[in-house]
């Protein structure tokens, strides 16, 4: 690593000549000082004064190092000895301490560079250097209560992290035994005629959704709503009734104790919405109501004040609840568990990704859920697969399933530090079709398939009475992407759409009656 400091010490006076001579004095002695706790033979990496130069009450210098006694230790460490040398003779303290501009330069393979494009690291600026392969990381105007904060060297330190995980593949690459994103089935549509158009700007224009105001949100009406139930319906009947899944009612406010047995907290804690209970009281929640009609507006501020800390998370998987009910229980693998919830919304905070009505923060999805021995759990997820397969063929739906390199409950974990037993292929994901998307051959995906191994009966302390294997894994049917898989492939004109749907649905409703919209 390679350190540029330009920094300056502010004294209590005027530099004399006399305080200049004292000070010039330390600076000629500064090797022995930045040399202090250098390792041998590395005595070419420790901080050098390249320049300094008095002006006023100030001394100016230019610091230039490698990893050992860094430029900001550096000029730290110079208080001291120059507070000796003229402190009690000259009467003259040291203010201030600020580093005005300070370049770190962090070598990085050129693999890696790219990775660190949308990174932003706290209180400092970043320049990728790919010609000579360096992460430069810039700070400016930075004193001494900063540095006491060791600002530096966490930057730094986090700069190191990230490309190291980079180095590191995700745990999924190394528990799979078939590369992710291998295609291991898919099917062409049959008919001629496609449509083209991005349906989610289709159905703006028809109105058969209306953008809410939170951020990845829809309103759907009724014509949209009667084609999610007709899916529902349809992935009910043809997938999970023939599996034999019985229907539950999953809790989807589910305490951070669940996510955190879940190891969901480690790999995706930033793709989650948490909730803060309010404090139970009336007079505080009064001042708030009394602010609020006064400014009209919501105070922000005092309302945080009245909130304990985060207690829970809005489900962003839908299982959760399905472990913590199997929480220490002793299960029989003879009698196997298959449970299927799709009573209500699942939320992720997509932050920036959300976009359209497939990538969305608030979404519709059946969730099914199994647990007994290895071979049943793998061969009811493989005929959830299936009958999806199934399904969009007799839809004529284009397709492909892949193997999936982010199973939720493995995504953004590089390490496995217990005993725990995976499945050759953790998820496999099918994708349908999406035509306007004309760059290259894109897929909304739209069930995905996961066996668990013994990932979350270990989490939970789930067991057989008689000591044998238990598995679990589950499969998601997303409503909401299955509906834009077909529009995008069949589009919004009624007589267009297959036989299966329009039995099911008989006659679409229409769209509010508003004199303004859509």
């Amino acid at each position: 690593m390679e350190f540029k400091l330009k920094g300056k010490i502010t004294f209590s006076r005027e530099i004399s000549e006399d305080i200049k001579k004292d000070i010039e004095e330390v600076l000629k002695n500064s090797r022995d000082i930045f040399l202090k706790g250098v390792p041998k033979g590395k005595e070419d990496e420790a901080s050098k004064i390249r320049d300094y130069n008095f002006q006023g009450n100030e001394l100016l210098l230019h610091i230039d190092s490698g990893t050992y006694a860094r430029a900001h230790e550096a000029i730290m460490r110079l208080k001291k000895p120059i507070m000796e040398k003229i402190g009690k003779k000259h009467k003259t303290g040291i203010r201030n301490i600020v580093i005005e501009h300070y370049e770190i330069s962090i070598p990085a393979e050129k693999e890696s560079l790219k990775s660190m494009e949308n990174i932003k690291i706290p209180e400092c600026e970043k320049e990728i250097d790919y010609i000579n392969n360096n992460i430069k990381i810039i700070f400016k105007n930075i004193g001494d209560s900063e540095l006491k904060r060791n600002i530096v060297d966490r930057a730094i330190k986090f700069v190191k992290t990230h490309l190291e995980s980079e180095k590191e593949k995700d745990l999924t690459y190394d528990v799979c035994a078939i590369e992710p994103g291998t295609i291991v089935s898919e099917y062409k549509r049959k008919r001629t005629t496609i449509f083209k158009e991005d349906p989610t700007d289709v159905a703006e224009k028809l109105g058969w959704v209306r953008r809410f105001i939170g951020k990845g949100q829809w309103f759907y009406t009724p014509p949209m709503t009667k084609l999610f139930r007709t899916f529902e319906e349809l992935i009910m009947e043809e997938c999970i009734d023939k599996i034999g899944f019985d229907e539950c009612l999953f809790p989807k406010l589910i305490p951070l104790e669940v996510m955190y047995k879940m190891r969901y907290l480690e790999g995706l804690p930033e793709g989650m919405y948490y909730v803060c209970p309010p404090k139970r009281n009336p007079l505080m929640f009064e001042e708030f109501v009394n602010e609020m009609m006064i400014k009209k507006e919501i105070p922000i501020e005092k309302l945080r004040s009245l909130l304990r800390d985060p207690g829970y998370v809005l489900a962003p998987a839908q299982c959760e609840p399905f472990y913590q009910f199997f929480d220490h229980q002793l299960i029989d693998v003879d009698k196997p568990i298959k449970f299927v919830d799709k009573s209500g919304w699942t939320y992720r905070w997509e932050g920036g990704g959300a976009k359209g009505l497939d990538r969305v923060n608030e979404f519709l999805r059946i969730e099914c859920v199994e647990m007994g021995s290895p071979e049943f759990v793998e061969k009811v997820r493989d005929d959830t697969l299936k009958y999806a397969e199934k399904l969009a063929e007799k839809l004529d739906l284009e397709y492909w399933t892949e193997v999936g390199d982010d199973p939720f409950y493995l995504e953004g974990r590089k390490k496995e530090d217990r005993n725990i037993e995976f499945p050759e292929v953790p998820k496999y994901e099918m994708r349908l079709w999406l035509p306007h998307i004309k760059d290259e051959r894109k897929g909304v995906a739209v069930t995905s398939a996961n066996v668990h191994g013994t990932h979350f009966v270990e989490g939970f302390s789930i067991k057989d009475y008689r000591g044998r294997k238990v598995w679990s894994g589950c499969t998601g049917y997303g409503i909401s992407r299955w509906v834009v898989g077909f529009l995008a492939q069949y589009g919004f004109n009624y007589d267009d759409w297959p036989e299966m749907i329009k039995k099911k649905i008989k006659k679409l409703p229409e769209i509010p009656k508003v004199i303004n919209w859509p």
